[in-house]
């Protein structure tokens, strides 16, 4: 232990990266051995968990600032980080210290005894740990993987949502729509309210709720989003835990997905705290994350960029939406080149299809990482594709986005630049000579 104490955060990183056999290993018994040994009880007064095949994230940016505007303490656990393992865990609305960290792991190994932890589940430990010392109101915990044995899931909630489900990790999760479902359904209750941010959510996910008595708030039907008549502003309508109708009117449009802001105000008036909402409002006109639809300029070729970690079929769906509404907004641009690099579980033939009808070209790539699809798999998935998909190839994204930057047209203010495909991919760029846009 004392030998464990004195290493860098980056030396631990290594370490808890390499302790366990598997990256991925789904199951509870281990994290509850180890939580029960750490003696973590609640990491907060209040928790909110929240799982979804997108929109996790978006979710819990918009919690966080509603909660920080009405002047609650709250602490965030989000997977996974673009840039530093610090931005998983967030007390008060800031990264967690280096020292916060090797603290939290050093006392998650010295309880760690015989059970071997994945990377995932002493980051999941360390994070309660330190949520438990700060003391917070309100705990936001993201599930990292489907929901049911994913490492969060030592935790009760009190309010538990899910936001998009669509196909994703079913070698994990299963096949299709009602098993992956019925893995994120895991996260709910036995009488805690359950918001479901799809439409048309599976069947799993509504029979688990009536299996286990889960109070159900369903989007479109228990709460919804209504835009207003000038398209400027938004109407949120829902209900308060009595049951009680509430109608927020004239709340500005964020800058995430509004499906996912509608779910967040759902579950903040489920929580048993005052929220004004001038709250809600002010956080609304904000609230931004890194890397969802995040606009910025490269300052060599003076080129506007879209980053986007869209990663499946459905972010790429939301990511085309947005494009079209940014280009209706911007009529001087006429092209859009895409940077993409995926992981070699993803479906690149229909993310690269859905986005077709906005983009004119893509500079494919790999990324640095061993799950990374390599660039001769995605060119040859790409080439089989009925459609007439115009790429260029590179061996990394950084030489496929700086090639990007330097060809045409001769103005830079016609092109948009779109760099998507994973959170490596990103990653890789969102440190170059990049301003905000």
């Amino acid at each position: 232990m004392s030998e464990h104490g004195r290493l860098s955060l980056n030396s631990w990183l290594q370490y808890i990266a390499a302790v366990h056999p598997r990256e991925i290993e789904l199951g509870l018994d281990r994290s509850r051995r180890v939580a029960a040994r750490m003696q973590l009880t609640r990491p907060a007064r209040h928790v909110i968990t929240v799982a979804g095949t997108n929109g996790k994230g978006s979710c819990v940016a918009c919690l966080e600032a509603i909660l920080d505007a009405a002047g609650y303490s709250t602490a965030a656990y989000t997977s996974p980080h673009i840039h530093r393992f610090n931005e998983r865990i967030r007390v008060a609305a800031a990264d967690a210290s280096d020292d916060m960290l090797v603290a939290a792991l050093t006392v998650v190994e010295s309880c760690r005894e015989s059970d071997s932890l994945s990377y995932f589940e002493f980051a999941t430990l360390a994070a309660l740990w330190i949520f438990q010392q700060a003391e917070v109101d309100v705990a936001l915990l993201e599930v990292g993987l489907g929901g049911r044995l994913d490492a969060v899931n030592i935790v009760d909630p009190d309010v538990a949502i899910i936001t998009s489900i669509s196909i994703d990790h079913e070698d994990w999760l299963g096949t299709g729509l009602e098993n992956i479902g019925r893995e994120k359904a895991g996260i709910l209750r036995q009488n805690i309210p359950a918001i479901i941010g799809s439409r048309d959510p599976p069947r799993s996910v509504t029979q688990r709720a009536a299996e286990i008595g889960a109070r159900l708030f369903v989007l479109d039907e228990d709460f919804a989003v209504q835009r207003s008549a000038s398209a400027q502003s938004w109407q949120w309508r829902g209900r308060d835990a009595d049951a009680t109708q509430i109608l927020l009117d004239q709340l500005p449009w964020p800058k995430l997905e509004v499906d996912n802001a509608a779910c967040a105000i759902q579950a903040v008036k489920l929580l048993p705290l005052e929220i004004a909402d001038n709250a809600i409002k002010s956080a609304l006109e904000s609230v931004a994350l890194a890397a969802r639809f995040e606009l910025r300029r490269d300052l060599r070729s003076g080129k506007l960029v879209i980053l986007d970690v869209a990663h499946n079929v459905a972010a790429a769906a939301l990511l085309a939406l947005n494009l079209r509404r940014f280009l209706r907004a911007n009529p001087k641009i006429t092209k859009i080149t895409g940077v993409i690099a995926v992981l070699a579980d993803k479906n690149i033939e229909d993310i690269v299809s859905t986005l077709e009808s906005c983009l004119n070209i893509w500079y494919i790539a790999q990324i640095d990482e061993a799950r990374s699809m390599s660039v001769d798999e995605t060119a040859q998935r790409l080439q089989n594709l009925n459609s007439a998909v115009e790429f260029r190839r590179f061996d990394s994204v950084v030489d496929a986005y700086q090639a990007a930057c330097a060809a045409g047209p001769d103005s830079a203010e016609q092109e948009l630049m779109v760099v998507t495909g994973s959170f490596h991919t990103v990653a890789a760029i969102r440190d170059l000579s990049l301003t905000e846009g």
